[in-house]
């Protein structure tokens, strides 16, 4: 599946917020993004495909999407839609201009994330991720919940799945081999860590969202 990357959407990496308005008139195939999108339908029709489902669009609608979800868009007529674009260091750039100690994220925590990000398959534990940020593990995970609400380890988990489903979809590679992609090199505990989060095997996943 392509990844659009941060680097493909913000011309100035300080400053990760962007928009566009664009006109669909034909399906468009399903991706992922390593940012925030916000796509506001303004006219036309069409129906938006995710790991949610189906979803039938028209003037209104609203469709969110966090950091490595997939989606697409088919049966598109005069599809118009107004995407906003945000990275992910945003919110700690929102949130350090609401005033005098308001919370920004450390950056240690951003830089956790993109290292999580870029290489699923490497065999992550707490202390090697913690060592490569140069942070004790202890204060690496009390960094971590404060900016994303989750630990390190289960931040990589969510990923891992959300990539996983993203191959399921787009490739027809072998579940066990998807599996070693996004670092769940044991066939049945990568099953069993998808369907922890998608409530699915990979099998019934591929059957139900496959375009």
């Amino acid at each position: 599946m392509h990844k659009i990357l941060t680097n493909e959407v913000f011309p100035d990496p300080r400053l990760p917020v962007a928009g566009e308005l664009v006109e669909l008139t034909a399906d468009v195939a399903p991706h992922s993004h390593a940012f925030f999108e916000i796509a506001v339908v303004v006219g036309g029709s069409g129906v938006h495909v995710s790991a949610d489902g189906s979803r039938e669009l028209s003037a209104g609608s609203v469709v969110v999407l966090r950091p490595g979800q997939w989606h697409g868009y088919s049966d598109c007529s005069g599809l118009v839609v107004r995407n906003a674009y945000l990275g992910t260091d945003v919110f700690g750039l929102l949130s350090g201009s609401l005033g005098p100690g308001g919370p920004t994220p450390h950056p240690a925590v951003q830089h956790a994330m993109r290292l999580l990000e870029a290489d699923l398959a490497t065999t992550w534990t707490l202390d090697r991720l913690a060592a490569a940020v140069n942070l004790a593990p202890g204060y690496l995970v009390r960094l971590f919940g404060r900016a994303v609400a989750t630990s390190p380890m289960a931040y990589l988990q969510r990923i891992r799945a959300e990539r996983a489903a993203g191959l399921l979809i787009e490739t027809e590679l072998p579940i066990a081999t998807i599996g070693a992609l996004v670092g769940w090199p044991d066939p049945s505990h990568a099953t069993r860590r998808f369907r922890a989060h998608f409530g699915l095997s990979p099998t019934r996943y591929r059957e139900a969202f496959r375009p």
